[in-house]
């Protein structure tokens, strides 16, 4: 039996929020608790609250970071 990839059946994500300079180089990688607040340590959260989170997240801080749910 094939495995299924872990990024379509893992309930669970990690919202991370890559910091970036003005050459698009990057400064930090801090991360996205349930509620919305950015945090040194990984929170986990579940599948759909992270991609409104980190599409919410994305808008609010524009080209100076890349947000992604891992």
């Amino acid at each position: 039996m094939a495995a299924s990839p872990l990024s379509s059946t893992c309930p669970i994500r990690i919202v991370s929020v890559h910091l970036l300079d003005a050459a698009g180089r990057l400064l930090r990688v801090l991360f996205l608790d349930r509620e919305g607040h950015i945090s040194a340590e990984p929170h986990y959260v579940p599948r759909e609250e992270a991609l409104i989170l980190a599409s919410n997240q994305q808008r609010v801080l524009g080209p100076q970071a890349r947000v992604q749910v891992l």
